[in-house]
């Protein structure tokens, strides 16, 4: 439960250290460890492609400037929605997985990228 509940506040830096501390602590402790370790990676690859938008759009308007187009401001709300909901959507499921091993039960996120197995 707790890898479940740090990784909200801590992200990739707590799932890890969970993942490569407690992995051999039975089939339950690696299956939720796994799981909030692949689940954020993706919200890390998904953050940076939000970062990507974000400032490329702000570094591609400067360029922009010079020969008259407009700055793409699409790609920087499309990036900072991203930025934002991937962190809302985290923090919800990751207290719903917090829950679900607490009652001790298995859960595995949606959309996770499986990087590594349970």
């Amino acid at each position: 439960m707790l890898t479940h509940v740090l990784a909200i506040f801590f992200g990739l830096v707590a799932s890890a250290v969970f993942f490569f501390i407690y992995k051999d602590r039975g089939p339950f402790v690696r299956a939720h460890t796994a799981t909030e370790w692949n689940f954020q990676l993706t919200i890390t690859i998904v953050q940076t492609l939000g970062f990507v938008f974000c400032f490329g759009s702000v570094f591609g308007s400067f360029a922009s400037a010079s020969n008259g187009t407009p700055p793409s401001i699409g790609l920087f709300f499309l990036g900072y929605f991203l930025l934002i909901a991937i962190r809302l959507v985290g923090a919800i499921w990751g207290i719903y997985a917090a829950v679900v091993a607490n009652r001790g039960k298995y859960y595995k996120y949606p959309l996770a990228i499986p990087f590594v197995k349970a």
